[in-house]
């Protein structure tokens, strides 16, 4: 995964090879318990502390505000919650939800 960012009027590639199972976990509670029609501004605090944590403090919570466009920000985070979820699936041989149980 990567994610483009304006720093110093510069835009800058930062890429994750790794996903942890932490932020596996903080993709799903976030998906299972914020609508993004609805964000305070503490969640939308919580996304771009989601982005640093994700991508390893390769930038800050500033760089993620002050990076993206206002119209990029929530779709961004968005995809990189579901691009974790997915890597998941994919790494573990397919695309099935990995909340529903295998059926006998």
């Amino acid at each position: 995964m990567e994610i483009k960012l304006v720093i110093d009027k510069k835009e800058k590639t930062f890429t994750v090879p790794f996903v942890s199972a932490r932020m596996l976990r903080k993709s799903v509670e976030f998906s299972k318990t914020r609508n993004t029609s609805d964000l305070s501004p503490e969640d939308l605090d919580e996304m771009a502390d989601y982005t640093v944590d994700l991508f390893g403090a390769q930038f800050t919570r500033d760089n993620v505000y002050d990076g993206l466009s206002s119209h990029e920000f929530i779709p961004t985070v968005m995809y990189l919650m579901n691009a974790a979820v997915s890597k998941v699936n994919d790494d573990a041989g397919g695309n099935e939800d990995p909340n529903v149980r295998a059926r006998a």
